[in-house]
């Protein structure tokens, strides 16, 4: 099992009731260093991992006390997950995973995050975004919030968007609707309501819509006065069991710890490409620089083998050779005297 710890000031949304993530601050000076690691030393004893979620977009302390509780416990079972999702979307996470925690091992956990991040609605109804920071916004966006009108939707995730509010469009298209059933959780402050309950709600078919407690980051990450944040999510019973299927998981070359991602969230060792090759690569090697391709080739044709004529058989002149002498006849023997 894992241990799941949020990182910052980022209070339950209460949705998943007993299944929360543990909740550590990350203020105050050397006292909120030594706190931090005691938390995390005693999660580790009670399940053997940690997984510590913190956003992105204030990371800088989260990032640091993980590398040192790291080395001050001389462990490699902490991992730091940074999430790009706003305050209520990130608080709502980190409840999904200490609710899968259970049942999955901590590297599938940490690739889970990720993919929890795709699969929400997140975004805000703003005032202005002439204080935006966290997402990107044209020159024409800035220059619209010191007009008259009736504000900004502004999507964080996930695909970051602005779309200026007005009576031909006052809804932007969702760049994702949740599987069915979705549910919605909303927290404002001075915010328009009415337009989440009348016109972004029917746009996205929510069949809930749960106000909760506001975050206390939420203001810092819009940068507005007036806001009203929301997070639509898929309330099937198999939505986080899709999402898990959805990944192709292998096991680190280094510690074992199956995932996902392309560096292992405990030990951080990249992990290989495993992406199959061309069917097949054409190799060239290229020795000067690519110039103009020579014509094509055409095929010369294949020579025919040449078939052997029968000539007829010439007589071999015949070699002088030397004349033998004729063969000399025996002479009989002499008569001896008696």
């Amino acid at each position: 099992m894992t241990a799941v710890v949020l990182a910052g000031d980022f209070p339950s949304t209460g949705i998943l009731q007993a299944t929360v993530a543990q909740r550590v601050g990350l203020g105050g000076g050397d006292d909120a260093c030594a706190a931090f690691i005691d938390h995390v030393a005693y999660a580790l004893g009670q399940r053997g991992a940690v997984l510590v979620v913190y956003p992105s977009w204030k990371g800088e302390r989260a990032r640091r006390m993980v590398r040192l509780a790291r080395s001050a416990l001389l462990t490699d079972r902490v991992a730091g997950v940074p999430l790009d999702v706003p305050p209520l979307a990130l608080s709502l996470i980190a409840d999904q995973l200490t609710f899968a925690s259970s049942y999955t091992r901590p590297g599938v956990l940490a690739s889970l995050a990720l993919r929890l991040c795709e699969s929400v609605y997140a975004g805000a109804w703003v005032n202005s975004v002439a204080r935006l920071e966290h997402i990107k916004t044209g020159l024409a966006a800035h220059v619209s919030s010191y007009l008259p009108g009736n504000g900004f939707a502004v999507s964080a995730g996930p695909r970051p968007a602005v779309h200026r509010i007005t009576t031909a469009a006052p809804v932007p298209e969702p760049a994702l609707r949740p599987a069915d059933p979705v549910l919605m959780l909303f927290s404002h402050e001075n915010g328009d309501v009415d337009w989440l309950q009348h016109k972004l709600r029917p746009m996205i078919a929510a069949v809930s819509m749960t106000a909760v407690a506001t975050q206390p980051m939420s203001a810092e990450y819009w940068g507005a006065k007036k806001y009203a944040e929301f997070v639509a999510f898929s309330g099937h019973p198999q939505a986080l069991q899709s999402l898990l299927a959805a990944s192709e998981y292998r096991p680190c070359g280094w510690c074992g710890e199956p995932t996902a991602l392309p560096e292992c969230p405990f030990c951080l060792m990249v992990q290989p490409d495993h992406q199959a090759p061309p069917a097949s690569p054409p190799f060239q090697e290229r020795t000067q620089p690519p110039g103009p391709q020579p014509p094509p080739v055409q095929p010369q044709p294949q020579p025919q083998p040449v078939q052997p004529q029968s000539r007829p058989v010439q007589p071999q002149p015949v070699q002088p050779g030397p004349v033998q002498p004729p063969a000399a006849h025996p002479q009989e023997p002499a008569p001896q005297a008696p």
